[in-house]
Parts: C-alpha cells; sequence; structure tokens
C-alpha cells in the first residue's frame, strides 16, 4: 500500500509534471524514501533535483512552472526550509506563477511541546505566514483523509489567475498508508472561462467591422495554443502584435509582424503604434493592467476608436485602459471563435497601418562605447550568436537592456520576473527553464543578483545543464546607483569579483570579457557547446537604461495624482 508521499508523486506524474526541486530534510525523508533503488520495479517516478538552497529551488520550480505550462513543484523541510522559499514564491505569486511548495514538518504530539522547527499554530504558524501569498495555505496533522487536502490543492491550481499553493503534512502523515486517490485536473492550460455568447458575438462584429486592428499580448495569453493561433491569425490577416514586458516572446519577435514590448523599457514601434499612430481597433488579449505593462498607465492607450480587453481572469478586466469594451473569457477560445469569423475578412487598413509602423525604428539608438562596453551592446551580441536560445532575464538595468534589446526567434523565448523582481532569480528559474524544455539556453544577470543566488550555477554544472550564465557586472547595485545619486557610493558600489574563478570553482568554464570583439568572439566559440558557461561581462555602470518613456508617464501620473500640473 503506497504511503501519502508516494500517492502525491504519483499524482503530480499524472498532472504531467517530470521533475520537482528540493533540498533535503528529516521532514520530507518520506518523499525521498520513495527513491530508494530496491523500488525501481514500481511506477516511473518524476525526478528529483537538489539544489544548493530552498530559495534556488523555488526559483526553479517557478522557471519549469512558466515553461512547461503546467506546475512547478518545490519540497523543503518547513520552518527553515520554507522561510527561505518565502522571498521567491513571494515573486512567483506576484507573477501568478502555479508553483506548489510541499513541506514536512513535527509528528503529531510535538505540538504545544515548545519543539525544534515547530510551524504549527503553537510555534510560528506558517500556513498563516503564507496565507496571503497563496491560493491555498493548509497543514495536515491527521492521517484519516490526508489525500483530501491534497486534492483541494490541486483544484486551486486550475483557478484563474493562477497563484501558489502552500501544503504541509507531519511529518509522520506523510510515511502513512493511504488507500486514497487523487484526483485529475490536467488542466491549467485548457480553456476555463466561458464566456456570454450575445457579449462575444457583439465584441467580434466590432472588431471585425474594423478597417484595422492591432493586437497587445499579454502574459494570461502566453500559452502555446494561444501562441500558434494568434500567430496564423496574424499572418492570414496582416494583424501587427505587440506584448506586454510579462508576455515578452508570446509572439515571436523576429516575425515581421512583430512591434515589440509595450511599457517598461518599451520597444518605439510598439510605444508610437499603441499610443500615437493607433489602427482603429486596439484588442487586449489577456494582459494584466501593472504598471510596468502600461507604462505608467499611459493615457495613450484608450486613444484609438475601440479599445478592447479579452482576458480570462475577472481580477483584471476593465482595468487595462480606461474606458475600454471588456470581455470575460478564455483567450484560446476567444481566438478560435475570431478566427471562425472572419472567413472572407480583409482589414483593409492594415498594410497602411504597417507602412507607418515600419518608419519607426524598434531599438533607441545605443550611444558609442567609451572606456567600457555599453550593456545594450553586449545584449545584442548575446542576441546574434544565441537567438536560437531561450533567455531568462533577471532584476536590474541588465534587465532593462535585455527586455528592449533581446529579439526572441523561437516560440516563448524570454522570461523575466516582472511585478516583484526578487535579484537573483534568474539563476534558478534558468535551470527550471532548462528542465522543462530541454533547450539550450541563456540566462543574463547582474553581479549584485550573482552575489545573492549565483551558487546555482553549481547546480546547473551538477545536473549537466546547457545553460550560459552572463553576468554584468558594472560593479554596483545599478537600479539603485542610478536612483540614489546623491547617497554615499558606498551604499551602492560593489567590490570587484572574478566570476571566471568562481564558475571553476564550481565545476563550469568561465570567461571574461571586456569588449564587443571580446564577446562576438567567446559567443562563437562556446555557442554550439554543451555545459555550462559563464560569461563576466565588464560593462558600464553609468549606462542609462532605454525606459525614458516609462519614466516620464509614471511622472505624469503621479502629478495626475497629487494634482500638480508642475
Amino acid at each position: 500500500m503506497p504511503n501519502v508521499a508516494r500517492v502525491i508523486l504519483d499524482s503530480l506524474r499524472d498532472e504531467g509534471v517530470s521533475t520537482f526541486f528540493m533540498v533535503p530534510g528529516k521532514m520530507i525523508n518520506a518523499f525521498m524514501s520513495n527513491y530508494r533503488d530496491a523500488d525501481r520495479e514500481g511506477n516511473p517516478r518524476i525526478a528529483p533535483v537538489i539544489a544548493a538552497n530552498e530559495g534556488g529551488a523555488t526559483a526553479m520550480a517557478d522557471g519549469y512552472a512558466r515553461a512547461a505550462e503546467r506546475p512547478g513543484v518545490v519540497m523543503a523541510l518547513d520552518g527553515p526550509g520554507v522561510a527561505n522559499s518565502v522571498g521567491i514564491l513571494i515573486n512567483a505569486a506576484a507573477d501568478r506563477s502555479p508553483v506548489i511548495l510541499l513541506s514536512g514538518h513535527i509528528p503529531r504530539g510535538f505540538d504545544a511541546h515548545d519543539a525544534l522547527q515547530d510551524v504549527t499554530p503553537t510555534g510560528i504558524d506558517m500556513a498563516a505566514v503564507l496565507e496571503p501569498v497563496t491560493s491555498s495555505s493548509l497543514q495536515v496533522r491527521s492521517d484519516e483523509h490526508p489525500i483530501r487536502y491534497w486534492n483541494r490543492t490541486l483544484k486551486k491550481l486550475v483557478e484563474c489567475p493562477t497563484r501558489p499553493v502552500y501544503l504541509s503534512y507531519a511529518a509522520d502523515v506523510l510515511a502513512a498508508d493511504s488507500t486514497e486517490s487523487a484526483v485529475s485536473t490536467r488542466s491549467l492550460s485548457a480553456s476555463r472561462t466561458m464566456c456570454d455568447e450575445q457579449d462575444l458575438d457583439r465584441v467580434l462584429a466590432t472588431i471585425n467591422a474594423s478597417a484595422s486592428v492591432s493586437v497587445l499580448v499579454g502574459s494570461h495569453a502566453n500559452k502555446r495554443d494561444v501562441r500558434n493561433l494568434l500567430t496564423r491569425l496574424s499572418e492570414s490577416h496582416d494583424i501587427l502584435v505587440g506584448s506586454t514586458v510579462d508576455a515578452k516572446g508570446a509572439f515571436t519577435e523576429s516575425h515581421p509582424n512583430n512591434v515589440g514590448v509595450f511599457g517598461y523599457s518599451a520597444n518605439l514601434r510598439a510605444t508610437e503604434l499603441f499610443t500615437q499612430q493607433t489602427p482603429e481597433t486596439v484588442l487586449f488579449l489577456g494582459c494584466r493592467p501593472t504598471q510596468f505593462n502600461t507604462s505608467a498607465y499611459d493615457a495613450g492607450l484608450s486613444s484609438a476608436r475601440n479599445v478592447i480587453e479579452v482576458t480570462s481572469s475577472v481580477e483584471d478586466i476593465g482595468n487595462f485602459a480606461p474606458g475600454s469594451r471588456t470581455l470575460l473569457c478564455d483567450e484560446r477560445l476567444f481566438l478560435e471563435r475570431w478566427e471562425a469569423s472572419l472567413a472572407g475578412k480583409a482589414f483593409a487598413g492594415n498594410a497602411a497601418l504597417r507602412e507607418r509602423a515600419e518608419r519607426t525604428p524598434l531599438w533607441e539608438d545605443i550611444p558609442e562605447d567609451t572606456e567600457t562596453m555599453h550593456p545594450a551592446r553586449a545584449v545584442v551580441a548575446l542576441n546574434k550568436w544565441l537567438n536560437d536560445r531561450w533567455c531568462v532575464a533577471d532584476m536590474g538595468n541588465h534587465r532593462s537592456f535585455a527586455t528592449h534589446y533581446w529579439t526572441t526567434h523561437i516560440d516563448a523565448g524570454f522570461y523575466s520576473s516582472t511585478n516583484m523582481g526578487v535579484m537573483g532569480w534568474a539563476f534558478g528559474a534558468g535551470i527550471g527553464v532548462s528542465f522543462a524544455r530541454e533547450e539550450p539556453g541563456l540566462v543574463i544577470s547582474g553581479d549584485g543578483c550573482a552575489l545573492m543566488n549565483g551558487i546555482e550555477i553549481q547546480t546547473a554544472v551538477r545536473y549537466r545543464r546547457n545553460i550560459i550564465f552572463a553576468i554584468f557586472d558594472n560593479a554596483s547595485y545599478g537600479a539603485t546607483r542610478m536612483n540614489n545619486r546623491q547617497n554615499l557610493p558606498e551604499l551602492s558600489v560593489l567590490p570587484d569579483h572574478d566570476w571566471v574563478k568562481f564558475a571553476e570553482s564550481v565545476g563550469a568554464e568561465g570567461f571574461r570579457v571586456t569588449s564587443v570583439d571580446e564577446l562576438d568572439a567567446v559567443a562563437e566559440k562556446i555557442k554550439d557547446s554543451d555545459g555550462v558557461h559563464v560569461l563576466h561581462v565588464i560593462v558600464d555602470r553609468d549606462a542609462g537604461t532605454p525606459a525614458q518613456s516609462y519614466r516620464e508617464n509614471l511622472k505624469a501620473f503621479a502629478r495626475s495624482r497629487s494634482g500638480s500640473n508642475g
């Protein structure tokens, strides 16, 4: 008879999860014991990946969830292990990533005895700590029906919007035999929100009566089936498509109908199209109304004749652009119905819209290098050699340059943390993406981020990942330095570190580059090589980020809120 841990592992496998990420601990031994050699003849198991710390493991689960489009799973000892996961779990919650945090805690009978690592209500009540950042936060201290708690947790993952969940079992309950069966959902990427048929027909009639239409695609629409449908519609009806910041790569950016990213560090062409040279109808598909996505709530988003929001998230409906028309509907279902309604239809104004859009460059001009390489030039050089790889960008100035200057050449080729921006997230997230996609990847991070979670490079080496980690070193906390120029330098300046030696110490191959020529030479050398490589990229700390429109709109929004015209 299987124990509770075994039922959960088999359930995860049935849900299509291939890997989970963890740091071992006594209270989760029941999960670990299911991997004994003597158990080889049992059902196939999902594979464990041992991370350097629980925060890194949680970032791996987050990256896996985004790339696999199914839950990402992290297992940790409750108490200190779960505490180490909280920062990254908050990051996943802000980006609505379906991460499952499973843990084990003190056995039954130890509560109310001042036990070591008591996380029940008689100690540090971890379920209460995690309640604000999860859709379900449960502790199980009974073996009467333990799998029912697991089933309740799974069901939360098919709600929209998705959020992380936390489920912790007493260690002895995890090891107890169970006759219960787990439910099967397998529907994270399936259509879940049906819409009112009359509203849908009215919206489609408005769109199809338009002379010109463009689409801004958001994170809720960043699903494989939706991406394929949108690409087909774009090509058959010459529709220009941009993406919000948190959906960069949802429409392949090397496609001729792409206009780039709108929002923070936006591409010039997208900003021009959606706020100034607007089509008759702008369709916001699965967009979240975040400050980064809206370029600080740019009023120009409402300038088109018809502004239509379609989203599967009831929390977001009606919040993206003031005065827009809204439709609560699954994004895939909507595109299927739109495509079926377009037989023989042509948008006569789309060709002229394209001609106008093409007059606007995609990127901001890059200043000439002085003594140190400009970060934008480093991104462009990496993109030239590595555009067949997925890219994960960390949080910091380097993220701004990557958002603006990296062009995706593959499906869903870009991942970043958008709404919370925990530094160092990308090291773990990149490893998680690699397990979901099993394709070569690139992680763009910074020296400050590497100080926080760069140790996970060791995990990439240990599991023979095919990842290049590019550490942009400006010897500072770059974003902090730019926002606090009047403060003491020591508050944002970092000491020099040798990331090549660090890479070698954990088994990776490292290269130090100080110019575009050196970067070209190294990238060409390693682009087809397997294994883990670390690029220590020396960049200019004074290079301004391509986020001028965001800064201007943010100031304008602040003035409007204060009633000031100055």
